[in-house]
């Protein structure tokens, strides 16, 4: 396959590539705490021989958008919005730690706080965080505080601290799906973020833009498409050519 056919090949991989992107932010746009991806990409310049090259698009990297999506008030004391940088540890059932900005919080039967799937939020002691049947008044304060009243309400309990951490190359932090995050980096207390009790944070795609994104790279593909096979027919038609002419 000559060098046209190639080039336009390694476009139509990226079309692809950014097509699935897209795709996955479009599905997550009602997903709560999801970040929108992006992927770049870049020159690769192939020397076939001597003064000429070929230029191959690869695709260089995918990005997270890490903007902070809206907040929705919800009126649950135990939804929990981050409001700057930051993730919520939780612990994941393989023991790990995993991080999420997906605060929609509920207990489980022994009253600890945990993910809508079920994982425990950590405090930043790094143990879970549990409220006693008998709390009442459950508040969550703007610094993590967890504080409830406990003795039929006669006194004011404190019960914890929930943890948001932040890391050194927040692009570094790998997709698990469920909006969750693993990473080996060290993490450290997001100390310029607050959380926001009875509120969660949305996602921060915007559909509008990823469908007309959408519209675009299904057209360019539809006329990369159609660039092969012109490339194609003009090919067949020249070894056709040469195949009938006589020495």
């Amino acid at each position: 396959m000559q060098s046209p056919s190639l080039v336009l090949l390694s476009n139509q991989q990226a079309l692809q590539r950014s097509m699935d992107i897209v795709a996955n932010n479009v599905a997550n746009a009602s997903t709560t705490g999801f970040k929108r991806e992006g992927i770049e990409f870049d020159t690769l310049v192939s020397h076939a021989a001597q003064g000429e090259t070929t230029d191959f698009v690869v695709d260089r990297a995918t990005y997270r958008d890490a903007s902070v999506g809206p907040i929705q008030t919800t009126g649950n004391p135990l939804d929990v919005a981050i409001q700057g940088q930051g993730y919520f540890s939780v612990r994941a059932a393989d023991g790990t730690t995993k991080y999420t900005r997906a605060g929609s919080f509920q207990l489980d039967p022994l009253g600890q706080i945990i993910t809508q799937s079920g994982l425990p939020v950590l405090g930043d002691g790094g143990q879970p965080i549990t409220i006693p049947d008998t709390a009442t008044s459950i508040n969550i304060a703007s610094d993590g505080d967890v504080t409830a009243k406990t003795d039929n309400g006669t006194s004011l309990s404190e019960l914890g601290k929930i943890a948001v951490v932040k890391f050194g190359n927040e692009q570094a932090l790998k997709a698990e799906g469920a909006g969750l995050y693993s990473t080996s980096q060290v993490s450290a207390p997001a100390e310029d973020s607050s959380v926001m009790e009875g509120a969660l944070e949305q996602s921060n795609v915007q559909p509008i833009t990823e469908m007309t994104q959408m519209i675009k790279i299904m057209r360019t593909y539809e006329q990369t498409s159609n660039l092969i096979g012109q490339e194609n027919t003009r090919l067949t038609d020249a070894i056709d050519k040469l195949s009938k002419t006589s020495a």
